[in-house]
């Protein structure tokens, strides 16, 4: 295991890990066994509350983790930006009824997980490191894998460098890190361009701004639940968590890496389910559907009708269909 957790460091600058990756392979192998965990304080008076969990320590910081059902059969669930893990509630009941204990962290800088103040600590290699060291803490060797946003960037790495951890995967949005990074258009690089303004000083200022009307209007247009988002996000320690992913994992750096990488593309071996839905307005979907080009084990691409880039709000019932009809089919 440590060799694969070395050969992580050596292979993952196709999305500027460097920086971060130097301390990967420590941080997983000294993950605590039995990790200390307390239960979560009430969320404050007009915010609704992440799923029901407990703090776990990984690697330094508290995350909230939900861990609902029960049984052999293990799913775990990870978040992107601006969410908790309550952006899952239409999924986690669904999951626990077709009998699948459901794993769900809020993820760092989110809902009640600790908001460190560096972005470096954002670093995917770092979110990583996190991700295998909770399956670690909860004593799962091999889990199903659903990621959205963020999430599924995470995701992503983790069946890359971690296949023997993950059964089956299911990525929502985002495709395959190395389809990402080849861009055919400036349009395609033009579309990223929200994730370049949260890299300046001013970002949160300007999205808390007018009881963030440009972060409502500009940012988050599309957000089937705004108004929950704004609750949260108009905290300045909240904002700052938010900003800090884009913060950690700067564009202009993925795109050098990807232009200076040597390394053949990598292949996926862990089954994967690509989603990607028709009123998304972040990222297009070439880089998803081209995501195959890139799969050494099966692959399915479905696109959902109607659906902002929050599917799993927008479609639940077809979202659910999907993700159960894909996990139980091995």
């Amino acid at each position: 295991m440590h060799n694969d957790r070395r050969e992580f460091l050596k292979t993952a600058s196709v999305l500027a890990l460097s920086t971060t990756l130097g301390s990967l392979s420590t941080q997983v192998a000294a993950a605590p066994a039995n990790v200390p965990v307390s239960q979560p304080a009430a969320a404050p008076l007009g915010i609704r509350s992440s799923v029901p969990g407990k703090k776990i320590e990984l690697n330094g910081v508290h995350y909230h983790v939900a861990d609902q059902g029960s049984g052999d059969k293990v799913v775990l669930l990870l978040h992107g930006m601006p969410d908790t893990s309550n952006v899952w509630d239409h999924q986690i009941p669904a999951l626990v009824q077709a009998g699948y204990r459901v794993i769900v962290p809020d993820m760092l800088g989110y809902g009640e997980t600790d908001k460190p103040q560096d972005p470096q600590r954002y670093g995917l290699a770092m979110i990583v490191g996190d991700m295998i060291a909770l399956l670690d803490a909860l004593g799962l060797k091999q889990v199903d894998l659903i990621g959205h946003d963020w999430g599924a960037a995470t995701s992503w790495e983790l069946v890359l460098n971690f296949p023997e951890r993950f059964r089956r995967y299911a990525a929502l949005s985002i495709g395959h890190p190395d389809q990402m990074m080849y861009m055919n258009s400036i349009a395609e690089v033009k579309d990223s361009w929200y994730m370049y303004l949260p890299t300046q000083a001013a970002a949160g200022a300007l999205y808390a701004a007018n009881e963030g009307a440009f972060f409502k209007q500009f940012i988050m247009p599309t957000h089937p639940e705004i108004d929950e988002v704004w609750s949260r996000l108009k905290n300045p320690e909240a904002m700052l968590g938010n900003l800090n992913w884009d913060r950690g994992n700067p564009m202009a750096t993925a795109y050098l890496a990807a232009l200076d990488s040597a390394a053949a593309p990598r292949k996926c071996s862990v089954p994967t389910l690509g989603l990607w839905s028709s009123g998304d307005a972040y990222v297009w979907e070439s880089q998803v559907k081209l995501s195959s080009r890139f799969m050494s084990a099966p692959w399915r691409y479905e696109r959902i009708e109607d659906a902002s880039h929050w599917m799993m709000l927008d479609r639940p019932q077809q979202v659910n269909t999907l993700l159960l009809d894909w996990f139980k089919n091995a």
